[in-house]
């Protein structure tokens, strides 16, 4: 009876092992997930376009002027690069005798590096400089006044800037700017009467200007 017994239990055990083992080999023969692949990082230098407006404070007219602005540059972890076209809409300005339409275009280049940076948030400061092209056209007002035909009057434009970025996705982001423009060999515009050369508008030397643009990251 007792060696029954054990030969019972030796059979149980050897039946438990048995389909351990077959167990163990059914999982062995179940496929494994593969890794995830690895996503490789963003190259650290990123191309940029920006398209926008702008507006400027330039002691022509009373409202200074307003314009377009059209870029695009590099960027790296501490420092950007841009080259900006900024095309100003013609400004009129109005007195008794004559009125005079002024035009400006910059065409510059920028760069600036990050002083903050918080998720999608990036504040920087910078400088910049470009070549500025004038545009003025005079007419008279009244009778008996001689006013000079349409004339470009080149100048040079340089000075600091600072600017916020959002960046809302991976493409796309919104860039607000705030530059303080110094202008060499601006036009002094007035006319010339029997007491000689009188001036009536001289602009700053010194503007602000405000842009904000929109950013493609392609």
């Amino acid at each position: 009876m007792a060696s029954g017994t054990v030969l019972l239990r030796l059979g149980v055990l050897g039946g438990l092992l048995a389909g351990s083992a077959s167990l163990a080999a059914d999982t062995a023969d179940v496929p494994r997930a593969e890794a995830a692949p690895v996503v490789p990082e963003s190259s650290s230098v990123q191309w940029q376009l920006l398209a926008g407006g702008l507006a400027s404070l330039d002691g022509y007219a009373s409202t200074g002027y307003q314009g377009w602005l059209l870029g695009a540059g590099w960027e790296f972890p501490r420092l950007r690069f841009r080259f900006q076209f900024l095309a100003g809409l013609p400004s009129s300005m109005v007195e008794t005798r004559t009125e005079v339409k002024l035009e400006q275009y910059v065409f510059g280049f920028w760069l600036d590096t990050p002083m903050l940076r918080s998720g999608a948030w990036r504040w920087s400061v910078g400088a910049g400089a470009g070549f500025l092209l004038f545009g003025r056209t005079a007419f008279a007002r009244v009778g008996g006044l001689d006013t000079a035909g349409p004339r470009f009057v080149p100048a040079l434009l340089t000075g600091p800037d600072t600017s916020l970025r959002w960046r809302f996705s991976k493409y796309f982001a919104v860039e607000g700017s705030l530059a303080m423009d110094v202008v060499f060999g601006r036009p002094l515009i007035g006319f010339q009467g029997a007491q000689g050369f009188e001036p009536l508008y001289e602009g700053w030397a010194v503007r602000p200007r405000l842009s904000v643009a929109m950013m493609v990251f392609p």
